[in-house]
């Protein structure tokens, strides 16, 4: 099972169209195998889009979690010294 196919991927926008053409093609024979090959490409593709949006998205965490415990210590100096 792959993720909705109705949402931008721009790096795998290709291989999504070759799938969709393959299943319009083959109505029936894509219950057989006949789109695998593709599906399995999507599969790849899909797989390093998840992998460098978690790579950004891991980024993004590490720079709010360091700005939040700079801000904490921060107020707990602003607090001790009161």
């Amino acid at each position: 099972m792959h993720s909705s196919l109705d949402r931008p991927h721009p790096e795998c926008q290709e291989i999504v169209d070759a799938l969709r053409i393959c299943h319009e093609e083959n109505p029936f024979l894509k219950f057989g195998g006949a789109c695998n090959d593709i599906k399995a490409a999507l599969n790849q593709c899909f797989a390093k889009e998840t992998h460098h949006r978690r790579k950004i998205n891991l980024e993004k965490a590490r720079k709010f979690n360091k700005i939040y415990e700079e801000d904490k210590d921060e107020r707990r100096k602003a607090a001790s010294s009161a």
